[in-house]
């Protein structure tokens, strides 16, 4: 790549970290939702509605547990790519992510993807932080709903 497409892949790799490290907030909100949900199901459960509700709540946490476990990774990986891409020496991007999927194919048995550009799995990255966000959304809202079918 050319040093300003070298730039623009490090700038756009820097602001995806940043926005992957909100993350670990929604994590942290997430965990702060699960335990009444937890602690209501195993001491009150109530009714039927109330009962699928809370269970309802805590597959949502789940689900967004698995998000945040992967936005974390990510967040981790685009920020060397910044630090490593940010660096005054020459750097081929193209050749750093074709060898990341290599290593990332090799270490789970998996054959190489074809390469994908940065943009794609920016998008690909984001995508999974704005699930991460639906699911902390749906755990709130049945946890809610249970409190109102208590």
């Amino acid at each position: 790549m050319a040093p300003d497409n070298t730039r623009d892949a490090a700038a756009s790799a820097a602001l995806t970290a940043a926005a992957l490290a909100q993350g670990r907030s929604l994590h942290l909100l997430s965990l702060s939702l699960l335990l009444p949900a937890l602690a209501t199901l195993l001491l009150a459960p109530g009714g039927p509605a109330r009962i699928a509700c809370l269970s309802l709540s805590l597959v949502a946490g789940a689900i967004q547990a698995y998000h945040a476990v992967r936005s974390g990774l990510d967040a981790a990986l685009f920020a060397h790519w910044a630090q490593c891409w940010s660096a005054p020496t020459a750097v081929d991007v193209d050749a750093d992510l074709q060898a990341f999927d290599q290593a990332l194919g090799s270490a789970f048995g998996q054959p190489a993807r074809s390469p994908r550009p940065l943009a794609e799995r920016v998008r690909g990255a984001l995508g999974l932080l704005r699930r991460q966000a639906l699911a902390l959304a749906l755990q709130g809202l049945t946890l809610f709903a249970a409190m109102v079918a208590g």
